[in-house]
């Protein structure tokens, strides 16, 4: 997972400076499908190069593989 450590930094400042935050996790059945529409929506509006590679080459694939070991755990957000 190694976009982890970057995602943990983020989510501290946001809380830390009362910035809201959204937090998908892996075990969320919808979150495939908000990601791939976020890096869609992402590369639409011109973000940078290298937040599209970690994006489709970090976060998605870590998505991905986790649901995917983990079928049992993933279920509709509650």
């Amino acid at each position: 997972m190694a976009a982890t450590k970057d995602q943990r930094r983020l989510l501290n400042r946001c809380v830390e400076n009362e910035i809201p935050v959204f937090v998908l996790t892996g075990t969320d059945a919808c979150a495939m499908t908000a990601l791939m529409a976020y890096a869609a929506e992402a590369r639409s509006l011109g973000c940078r190069s290298e937040f599209i590679k970690d994006l489709e080459g970090n976060v998605i694939p870590d998505f991905r593989a986790f649901q995917k070991e983990e079928s049992e755990k993933v279920k509709l957000p509650d």
